[in-house]
């Protein structure tokens, strides 16, 4: 395949509509966040703590019905289970799919892209949500 077809590919998979999971544990923020993944054309699941986050994971594992999330943009200050916690353990079960960490803390950030998170530092604008989700859905479409 030619590399400009191969190009035009990956730009269109990462274009398409995405089955998100957010979890963070401020409304306002969550709010805010799911408006701008629902007005790119996202579906988005919400999560306001470690408990309704892997309640949302564990279903798509074990129940037929919903499919499973294209993308976890999770708070690393999430009650119950910090956010690096969830993407660790994801990993340890080879579970891939692509991960936003959202975090300040530069040692937690670090640990994430070890892992093959994305990181959201604060403060972060529209853009940077946007760069987040293209390069994790680039990165799982590169491992694919």
């Amino acid at each position: 395949m030619n590399q400009v077809l191969a190009r035009e590919l990956r730009l269109y998979e990462m274009e398409r509509s995405l089955r998100i999971l957010l979890a963070d544990e401020d409304g306002d923020m969550r709010r805010l966040l799911a408006l701008v993944l629902h007005k790119d054309g996202h579906e988005v699941v919400e999560a306001r703590d470690a408990s309704e986050l892997l309640d949302a994971l564990a279903s798509t594992l074990i129940e037929p019905g919903p499919a499973p999330f294209d993308l976890v943009i999770c708070a690393h200050a999430l009650p119950g289970i910090p956010g690096l916690t969830v993407l660790a353990g994801l990993r340890a079960r080879d579970r891939a799919t692509p991960f936003v960490l959202i975090t300040e803390d530069e040692r937690v950030q670090e640990r994430g892209r070890r892992l093959g998170a994305a990181i959201l530092d604060h403060p972060f604008n529209v853009r940077a949500i946007r760069e987040a989700i293209r390069r994790s859905a680039d990165a799982a479409a590169r491992g694919r």
